[in-house]
């Protein structure tokens, strides 16, 4: 008899991990303040987040799944405290701090910044079997995903799920403030593909028509905003696969357009794409070494309803219920089914932890 081995191939889903929502206004107002007028009670990590972002940078950092915030079309997850606090850490020194340090000043992220970064734990899927990476609203609020899958030990997993979306979401608004030269980068490309850019999955499929990702081959202003946000994430290895990849005709445009740029962004707002790519991923390798906790957020973590600002004025309500269900218990100590040669206090600890934690 002979033994027939068959091998099954799995062939993996493509999914292309799309930038969404992005709107001719994405230009934010300077002169609108993020802060709400009620007050609520905060945490050491909402203190610290208004001392960091609201008042350093007229920016509402928001970690918690509020309906008003979150598309409900679809089925997403709130991000967990932990990653929002490492998260928070991680984009003030390797987003904002490395803006800071290229135009050598606070306000420039404070004028063009968006006023609300929105943080979601899930990933945001697409009917077509995509998910969207970002999105960003008429320059105000720039959404991520995946917070809860943060590894913050791997730089380039960072900058493909969060940093190059805030980067393309950015130049937007730039380029609502102050139009790049579009005649002369917009005639660089033929086949702009606005419904079909998708189809394009590998690098030989875009890098020789002068695309640096498949997505930039939608139209002219996710181009440029494509090109900006590569050339300060992409590490050199990945840059010049692209190069490569493009040939001599494609490499040309690509290198073409990436004047055009450090023109613009040197002329228009005085930062050095070369410079500030430097400073972008020095600082984003510097994440593994960051205290990304501080020691007064950590009594926030022992219970996530200690983490929710909504949750705060009931915390003090769940605490006098549990103890009071845990005293009823313990005049009744039938009814906590103890086993022969078990403590009362074991069964108490078992009681508190299933139902309070």
């Amino acid at each position: 008899m002979y033994l027939h081995k068959i091998k099954l191939s799995l062939c993996a889903a493509l999914l292309v991990a799309t930038l969404g929502g992005c709107k001719d206004s994405d230009q934010p107002d300077p002169s609108r303040h993020v802060s709400k007028a009620e007050a609520k009670e905060m945490t050491s990590f909402d203190r610290w987040l208004k001392e960091n972002y609201t008042d350093a940078y007229n920016v509402s950092y928001i970690y918690t799944l509020d309906d008003i915030e979150a598309d409900r079309s679809r089925n997403l997850a709130p991000a967990k405290l932990e990653n929002s606090m490492k998260l928070a850490k991680i984009i003030q020194h390797a987003w904002y701090g490395a803006y800071d340090e290229a135009t050598g000043r606070l306000d420039f992220m404070r004028k063009a910044s968006p006023r609300q970064l929105f943080i979601v734990g899930s990933a945001s899927w697409n009917g077509d079997g995509t998910i969207t990476l970002g999105t960003a609203e008429g320059g105000l609020k720039v959404t991520l995903y995946q917070a809860n899958w943060l590894n913050v030990n791997d730089p380039q997993w960072l900058n493909t799920t969060f940093f190059q979306v805030m980067h393309h979401e950015f130049s937007h608004i730039l380029h609502q403030n102050k139009i790049w030269p579009t005649t002369e980068y917009d005639a660089i490309s033929e086949g702009y593909a606005p419904t079909s850019w998708f189809n394009r999955r590998s690098l030989s499929d875009y890098a020789p028509l002068g695309f640096i990702t498949a997505y930039a081959s939608s139209q002219p202003r996710e181009d440029i905003a494509e090109m900006t946000a590569c050339y300060i994430t992409y590490p050199k290895s990945q840059w010049d696969a692209v190069m490569n990849a493009a040939g001599d005709e494609g490499r040309a445009k690509l290198n073409k357009k990436m004047d055009i740029i450090k023109k613009y962004m040197k002329g228009t707002w005085g930062i050095d794409m070369d410079q500030l790519r430097a400073i972008a991923q020095r600082r984003l390798e510097e994440v593994v070494r960051l205290p990304l906790i501080e020691s007064s957020w950590q009594e926030l973590l022992g219970s996530s309803l200690r983490g929710m600002p909504q949750a705060a004025r009931m915390l003090a309500g769940y605490e006098a219920a549990r103890d009071a269900v845990v005293e009823e218990l313990m005049r009744h100590p039938k009814f906590l089914e103890l086993q022969e040669g078990e403590h009362a206090d074991h069964a108490k600890c078992q009681v508190i932890t299933q139902y309070f934690h």
